[in-house]
């Protein structure tokens, strides 16, 4: 079946990107396509460049944030599937033609996704990042590595990658409003609590940049944390990322009490061992060691924060 594509992507601040990721979405040979460019902030000159190079529509968002911008465009357009990507990523020339091919196999699905990898022009510790959160992606369901080329059922995909039916996208409120990151988990959660079936295909594929620095992934990794709280507090536990505080919790706890039963040994036995894990675990890359260990402190500070903010939130 031929469908009507819209191609959303919101934006904001320098956005340096913005204009080779809206080229690669023009190279998509996919004819029945729009391309909606959401502006969240962009600074002006990165704006006009974009409208004097590309035929797009382009809508003014008043700084509301991501999620807000994607409900926005998805109201404004008639076409019958959405797909959302990043300002910060790059497509495949197939990645239309990709995610389409998942509904036209998989007719009563509600969302195709694909996968991501990194740019080859990135820098070497957006690399870093990117190893990184390719080995965790078995924890986080951000990031998989599928091991083979079919299209399978799972439970999440990133918003940086994703294509939904947009009548059910509307019906169901699409993204939680003030919600970001981790608005497409908590989106992608009430459509399956809902029994709406989402679909990944490998082969729809974006070349997505991560942070430049240290200080920029501990914040992503704080925020991160913040929603995963905010989620828990709201829904419960229902991904294996939400069961990590509490086995840090009990390693606490541990290590508590084996200071007054004179088990001084426990301690750096502990350091030691987890240590040596995440250095098999991540082959012996030291840098990678250490941008893991600036995850789990951050993320979990976000986590507290988050869960103890919401804390008076109503469960649905």
């Amino acid at each position: 079946m031929q469908y009507k594509v819209a191609v959303i992507i919101p934006a904001k601040g320098v956005a340096n990107v913005l204009r080779r990721c809206v080229a690669s979405v023009v190279e998509n040979a996919y004819p029945d396509k729009e391309i909606i460019i959401v502006d969240d902030g962009i600074e002006p000159e990165v704006l006009k460049s974009v409208k004097d190079s590309f035929v797009v529509k382009i809508l003014d968002n008043k700084s509301r944030g991501p999620s807000f911008a994607r409900n926005f465009a998805a109201n404004s357009t008639d076409a019958q599937l959405l797909a959302f990507t990043d300002s910060d990523c790059i497509v495949d020339k197939h990645w239309i033609e990709e995610l389409v091919r998942g509904f036209n196999e998989f007719p009563g699905v509600v969302s195709c996704g694909g996968i991501q990898k990194i740019p080859e022009d990135a820098c070497e510790f957006e690399k870093k990042v990117f190893f990184f959160m390719q080995k965790t992606g078995f924890i986080s369901e951000y990031m998989r590595s599928v091991k083979r080329n079919s299209i399978i059922f799972t439970n999440h995909n990133a918003s940086c990658n994703a294509m939904y039916k947009r009548d059910v996208f509307l019906n169901e409120g699409g993204f939680k409003v003030n919600l970001w990151p981790g608005e497409d988990v908590e989106l992608d959660y009430r459509l399956s609590r809902k029994g709406y079936s989402i679909i990944l295909n490998p082969a729809a594929i974006v070349y997505h940049y991560r942070p430049k620095n240290l200080k920029a992934f501990a914040l992503m990794m704080y925020r991160y944390g913040v929603v995963q709280g905010f989620l828990v507090r709201q829904y419960g536990l229902f991904r294996l990322m939400h069961v990590l505080p509490l086995v840090t919790l009990c390693v606490l706890l541990l290590a508590i009490l084996a200071i007054p039963l004179k088990l001084f040994l426990f301690l750096p036995a502990l350091l030691v061992a987890g240590y040596i894990a995440l250095l098999i675990t991540f082959n012996f890359d030291y840098a990678t060691v250490n941008i893991a260990f600036s995850a789990l402190i951050n993320w979990h500070a976000g986590f507290v924060k988050g869960f103890l903010k919401y804390a008076a939130c109503r469960k649905p």
